[in-house]
């Protein structure tokens, strides 16, 4: 069932990837201009100041760690991002999310995860586009486990300590957004998380190594006013 819903996301990822990188404006007409100019005004109004909440739901693949690089087989994540607009070309971005893959039949090793809680943020281009590619940065905590076939956390067999630590981390980020109306944008990025992990002290049998993933996502945000704005009584 996991397998299944993994590839169909897998193929909504393209799918909305190859849409936003198509997605162009409508042909305007003589008799449109008007209320096509009105539409673009509402548009590209300017969000700085504004606030954000948004979801993210994507496919990572663990690729650090000798140990988790050779087992780790793709499945889901989720992210609950906030979003504050500082310029119209920088975003500051807070997320938390999970991510996780199977490792294997091992009922002792049977699956890795990572909850990272990140700041960062993203720099914009094409101002005044619909559609605006965009690179980024940001670090945090990232816990990381691997669990038994239980779902607990294993242990080292020599030191018996639990394989789950909160180490700190960075990322980088390239995708792009499109805003769908005044207050909405559509997001698809890629980006690369990488944890300093390495504890060969605490976990001499293996899984000592620095942990890192990549994580293909689609997303949506909601912008909305930080401020109460007085009305003066003059056009927007």
């Amino acid at each position: 069932m996991v397998r299944t819903l993994s590839k169909a996301l897998i193929a909504f990822l393209l799918l909305g990837a190859t849409s936003l990188a198509h997605a162009q404006e409508p042909a305007i007409d003589a008799g449109t201009a008007s209320a096509s100019t009105a539409k673009q005004r509402v548009v590209f109004e300017s969000l700085v100041g504004y606030g954000g909440i948004g979801f993210r739901g994507g496919v990572p693949k663990f690729t650090g760690d000798a140990d988790i690089k050779k087992d780790a087989s793709p499945r889901l994540s989720g992210d609950l991002a906030f979003a504050y607009v500082y310029s119209d070309d920088i975003v500051a971005d807070l997320n938390i999310g999970y991510a996780w893959n199977r490792l294997g039949d091992d009922k002792e090793l049977f699956v890795v995860t990572s909850v990272p809680m990140t700041i960062g943020a993203r720099y914009l281009l094409k101002r005044q586009s619909r559609l605006r590619p965009y690179v980024g940065l940001g670090g945090g905590a990232y816990i990381w486990t691997i669990h038994t076939k239980d779902l607990g956390a294993s242990k080292d067999p020599i030191t018996f300590e639990r394989l789950r630590r909160a180490d700190l981390g960075f990322y980088g980020v390239a995708g792009a957004e499109r805003r769908m109306s005044k207050y909405v944008t559509a997001n698809a990025d890629v980006s690369y998380h990488s944890i300093m992990a390495e504890n060969a002290e605490d976990f001499p049998s293996g899984y000592n190594g620095n942990k890192s993933y990549l994580l293909a996502r689609l997303g949506i945000t909601f912008f909305f006013s930080l401020s109460e704005r007085l009305d003066q009584g003059l056009p927007e």
